[in-house]
C-alpha cells in the first residue's frame, strides 16, 4: 500500500458533519411526530441494522418497510408518540408508549435528554466532555469522576477484563493512527506500533470515584456509549411514566416493556435485505458487522472495527448480533464477538447474553445461533441455514 498518498477513506467528514448538524436542528426544531392512536390498529416497522461499534456513521437511519405489531396491553391503548433527531452522532428513532400523549411526550424529551447528557460526560468529540478532560489530565494525577460517569467507566473495565481485552475503551491512539475520525489513512508499522503500545485497559487506574492514567492511553467510548447512554434513556423514559419504548440508536436496539418485540436482521453484505426474522425479550440487540463503513484505501479496504491485540482493523465480513438485558453489554459484547467469534457461546453464557452469528458461505449463508433464540428466529430467505451454537458443560 502507498503510505504516504492514501485514497480518502468512505467515513465522515466534515462536511458530513454539518450536513448532520443540520438535518438534527430541522428534526429538533419542528414537534415531535404524535401519533394518538390504538397501537393495535398500526404496525411498527422494526429492523436491526448495524451497530458501528467502532465509531457511530454519523447518517441518519432510514425507515424500511419490514413490519412488527406490537402484542401487549401496554401496547394497544393510550397513545403512541415518535420522534425521530441526530444524537450522539448518528439517528435516534425513539417510539414511546404511554397512556395519555402529554405523558408519552414527557417521557420521550427525558429519553433524549439522557442521551444527551451521556454524550456530554463520554463523547471525545467534545474537547468539554468529562472523558476528554481525562485524556488531557497529566500522567499518574487522579481525577474525581461524576457518579454516573464512576459507574459507566466502571461497567465498561468490568467488560474489558471478562474479554481479555477484546473489548478495550482505551483505543484512542489506534483511532488517531487510522484517523477513523477523518477521512482515514493508513499508518506506517512504526506508527502503528506506537499506537498499539499505547493502548490498553491496564494502564489505567479507578478506585470507584477516581480515575488515573499511569500509562499514555487515550479513553475512547465508541464502542460501549451509546450502549450506556440507552440504558440511562430507558431507566429515565420509564421513570417519566411510560408504558414501553423502542429505541433505535445508529443501528442499535432497545426495547423497554412487556411482551416480544419482533425484528429483523439483514444479510451481512447487503444491509437493506433482510435474512432473518427474531422475536425479542426486552432488552438490547446491537449488530456489528463491516459492510456499512469500511476504510477505502490505495490497494483495498479493511474494516472500522479495530483488534486491540493487533491494532489493525479487522477484515472480516460477517455480522455479529448480540441481545442482552442491557445495552452496554450488547454494545460491547458485538464488539467482543466480531474480534473473536470463537468466543461466542463462551461470553453468551457468562454474560446471560444471546448471539447470532452470521456468515456468507458458497451458497448462501449460515445462521450460528445460541439456544434461546433459535425456536424465536425465522428464516426469510431459503438459502439461509441455521447452526445452534452448543454452550460448553460445566464441570
Amino acid at each position: 500500500m502507498d503510505r504516504k498518498t492514501p485514497k480518502p477513506a468512505n467515513l465522515r467528514t466534515a462536511r458530513a458533519r454539518s450536513a448532520l448538524a443540520r438535518a438534527a436542528f430541522a428534526l429538533t426544531a419542528h414537534p415531535p411526530l404524535e401519533v394518538n392512536r390504538s397501537v393495535s390498529l398500526a404496525t411498527r416497522s422494526f429492523v436491526a441494522g448495524w451497530v458501528l461499534a467502532g465509531l457511530a456513521s454519523g447518517s441518519i437511519p432510514a425507515r424500511t418497510n419490514l413490519t412488527t405489531q406490537g402484542q401487549t396491553a401496554s401496547r394497544s391503548s393510550g397513545a403512541c408518540v415518535e420522534r425521530q433527531l441526530g444524537v450522539m452522532g448518528t439517528g435516534l428513532e425513539i417510539v414511546v408508549w404511554a397512556p395519555q400523549r402529554s405523558t408519552g411526550l414527557t417521557a420521550s424529551e427525558a429519553g433524549v435528554r439522557a442521551l444527551e447528557e451521556t454524550e456530554k460526560r463520554l463523547s471525545t468529540w467534545q474537547k468539554g466532555s468529562e472523558f476528554s478532560s481525562l485524556n488531557r489530565a497529566t500522567l499518574g494525577s487522579w481525577q474525581d469522576l461524576s457518579p454516573t460517569t464512576a459507574e459507566d467507566l466502571k461497567r465498561a473495565l468490568d467488560l474489558a477484563r471478562a474479554t481479555n481485552g477484546l473489548f478495550d475503551p482505551t483505543l484512542g491512539h489506534l483511532v488517531q493512527a487510522w484517523d477513523l475520525r477523518g477521512e482515514g489513512r493508513l499508518p506506517s508499522a512504526v506508527e502503528l506500533e506506537t499506537a498499539r503500545s499505547k493502548c490498553g485497559y491496564q494502564g489505567i487506574e479507578f478506585d470507584g470515584t477516581r480515575f488515573r492514567r499511569t500509562q499514555d492511553v487515550l479513553l475512547e467510548e465508541g464502542a460501549f456509549g451509546k450502549g450506556a447512554g440507552l440504558d440511562r434513556a430507558a431507566s429515565a423514559l420509564m421513570a417519566a411514566g411510560a408504558q414501553a419504548a423502542s429505541f433505535n440508536l445508529g443501528g442499535q436496539w432497545l426495547f423497554v416493556g412487556p411482551g416480544d418485540w419482533s425484528v429483523q436482521l439483514a444479510h451481512p453484505a447487503h444491509r437493506t435485505e433482510a435474512v432473518l426474522g427474531l422475536r425479542l425479550p426486552p432488552g438490547s440487540m446491537a449488530t456489528s458487522a463491516n459492510s456499512e463503513r469500511m476504510l477505502k484505501l490505495r490497494d483495498g479496504e479493511v474494516g472500522h472495527l479495530l483488534d486491540p491485540r493487533t491494532g489493525i482493523p479487522s477484515g472480516k465480513t460477517h455480522s455479529v448480533s448480540v441481545w442482552a438485558k442491557s445495552a452496554l453489554v450488547a454494545d460491547a459484547l458485538s464488539t467482543a464477538i466480531f474480534i473473536d467469534p470463537s468466543r461466542a457461546a463462551e461470553f453468551a453464557q457468562r454474560f446471560d447474553a444471546e448471539v447470532i452469528l452470521l456468515r456468507t458461505t458458497g451458497t448462501g449463508l449460515t445462521a450460528s445461533i445460541t439456544p434461546g433464540l433459535v425456536k424465536v428466529s425465522d428464516p426469510l430467505t431459503p438459502n439461509l441455514q441455521i447452526i445452534p451454537l452448543v454452550y460448553q458443560q460445566s464441570h
